[in-house]
């Protein structure tokens, strides 16, 4: 074996043990350096088998990949060449999860991300009931990733338009809903994940939209995320959502439940939800039904009622950092309360 030969052999075989590592005597002229028996690729452009072409930098320095120390020992190649989280960014490592589109409010992703969500939803309301008409509702919803578990979600505000076919319309602002979401599972190898979170609805819309009533409400949840079968997705939301003035306000558990099969950049989708209301408030007759996350009415005698809709819609990857999607809503029980359809349009913006 020559010279040449042998020199190809080590540097192949000992490629992964640090891709960036370049030793302090280093010579340009040099095609191979070399750290005692070790041969070691020269610190030029190439391509780590998997991931993206890459630049090796000098010991110590960050190009958008972490870098291993001088004295690191050999076999953290995975390790090295993992991606910086950036500060606020969302979690990528599942990418190919979407979020939930129906029950804007309280159907959660597991994930933690920084994004903006513009929503515009259509509510026609059932003929037999006293407002009739439509609510049409206008909202930007936002998330904060703070580390790739811990984010800020701010999912409740916005104006809102209720347009009665008998009496007059009235428009005004939507209660404000902040809180924490905290990814407690996390498994990317089998793409699994499970958050915890609640939200605190704070009395500070229009009575006119029938908001602002009480003092605020609470909504602590669950909810988790699972890819199936490489492009199945299946995500779930329980939690409870109480007054904490219960004469303004119903409580309420709920249940959604979403799954996609992702073709490409196209996701279609369907979803059910499911509200068991345990008490109701005392502001409006029984005939009003009651609302969701959106719309609490606080009616009398909700107690024990169910409400369930299901949801079919689709959502487009328009590219890394942007999705556009829908749903169509209808009740799947004989109770309506205010939902007779309801056409649900968002566009996310995702760092």
């Amino acid at each position: 074996m020559n010279a040449l030969s042998l020199t190809v052999v080590l540097t192949a075989g000992t490629a992964c043990a640090d891709p960036f590592g370049p030793p302090a005597a280093y010579s340009p002229n040099d095609p191979v350096a070399t750290i005692g028996e070790v041969a070691r690729p020269a610190p030029t452009a190439g391509v780590v088998p998997g991931y993206p072409a890459t630049t090796y930098p000098a010991p110590g320095a960050v190009m958008g990949y972490q870098v291993p120390p001088p004295d690191a020992p050999a076999g953290l190649c995975e390790a090295c060449i993992e991606p910086v989280r950036k500060p606020f960014q969302s979690d990528h490592a599942f990418d190919g999860f979407i979020g939930p589109v129906s029950n804007p409010v309280l159907a959660k992703d597991p994930r933690s991300n920084s994004y903006a969500r513009l929503l515009f939803i259509n509510n026609n309301l059932p003929g037999s009931h006293p407002l009739d008409g439509d609510i049409q509702a206008y909202a930007l919803q936002t998330n904060l990733a703070l580390t790739e578990r811990l984010s800020i979600i701010a999912d409740k505000d916005g104006y809102a338009h209720i347009s009665p076919r008998r009496g007059p319309s009235a428009s005004g602002f939507l209660n404000l809903a902040a809180g924490l979401k905290y990814t407690f599972y996390r498994d990317v190898e089998n793409q699994t994940l499970a958050a915890i979170g609640f939200l605190y609805e704070i009395p500070s819309g229009e009575a006119k939209v029938q908001q602002n009533q009480g003092a605020g409400s609470f909504a602590p949840f669950l909810t988790f995320g699972k890819q199936f079968r490489e492009n199945w997705h299946y995500l779930q939301t329980t939690g409870y959502y109480f007054p904490l003035q219960a004469s303004q306000g119903s409580s309420f558990i709920w249940n959604s439940f979403h799954i996609d099969r992702q073709i490409g950049w196209f996701y279609p989708l369907a979803e059910l939800n499911w509200f068991w209301y345990t008490s109701g408030g005392n502001r409006l007759p029984a005939a009003f039904g009651e609302g969701d996350g959106l719309l609490n009415l606080g009616t009398r005698g909700q107690a024990g009622a169910h409400l369930v809709t299901g949801a079919l819609g689709a959502k487009a990857v328009l590219n890394k950092n942007y999705t556009v999607g829908f749903a169509y809503e209808i009740p799947l029980t004989n109770r309506h309360d205010i939902i007779n359809n309801r056409l649900t349009v968002e566009l996310i913006g995702r760092y």
